[in-house]
């Protein structure tokens, strides 16, 4: 009954809409890559091509080697510019200070949490893993709208098809059970909730 308790709950709402919707973007694009931990790690290779980016070993092919802080291997990563770019305008950064700021803030981050925890992936920054996600589904299934028109009409064999290995990706590799994984391909094609 009061005014200001309604408001927040209303407001409280929609923000665990959004929420609900970016996980639910996160699992599918995992649903559809066939792989639990695609998003985590195209954000960590985000996360590794910044540090790379002004590496001194880079060369003109822009391929940066370095020691992995898990498995304490030496692996090669192509930097990727165009990927950073597509992120951080996804963020709102467009201004070349915005960017180096926001870089700078990722890899201080990164260079307290990894001595500390090696396993920690940043996939608690809800705002990169959402920018991550974005410009994966744009970029990898030619948009998120082309994904839910073939898993929402499956009349023809290749939907079907994706449909059911997306949900066998689920059942085998995401812990869903049947109805969890169908409800929320379900919910992915639903329209987007009113903001």
């Amino acid at each position: 009954t009061e005014v200001n308790d309604r408001a927040k709950y209303l407001d409280d709402l929609k923000i665990a809409k959004s929420l609900y919707r970016e996980r639910i973007m996160t699992e599918m694009f995992n649903a559809y890559m066939d792989e639990p931990f695609a998003i985590k790690k195209d954000v960590m290779n985000y996360v590794n091509m910044i540090i790379g980016i002004d590496a001194e070993n880079l060369g003109p092919d822009k391929m940066w080697k370095y020691k992995d802080p898990q498995t304490k291997e030496l692996k090669a990563l192509k930097i990727d510019e165009r990927f950073i770019q597509s992120v951080e305008e996804r963020m709102g950064l467009k201004i070349k200070e915005q960017q180096e700021t926001f870089r700078t803030s990722i890899r201080k981050i990164y260079g307290q949490k990894i001595s500390v925890d090696p396993d920690y992936d940043f996939m608690d920054n809800l705002e990169l893993v959402k920018a991550v996600t974005d410009v994966r589904l744009k970029s990898d299934i030619s948009g998120a709208g082309s994904l839910i028109g073939a898993l929402a009409n499956r009349t023809n064999e290749a939907n079907q098809k994706l449909y059911d290995r997306m949900i066998n990706t689920m059942l085998e590799k995401l812990n869903y059970c049947r109805t969890c994984a169908q409800k929320t391909i379900e919910y992915f094609c639903t329209q987007e909730d009113e903001a």
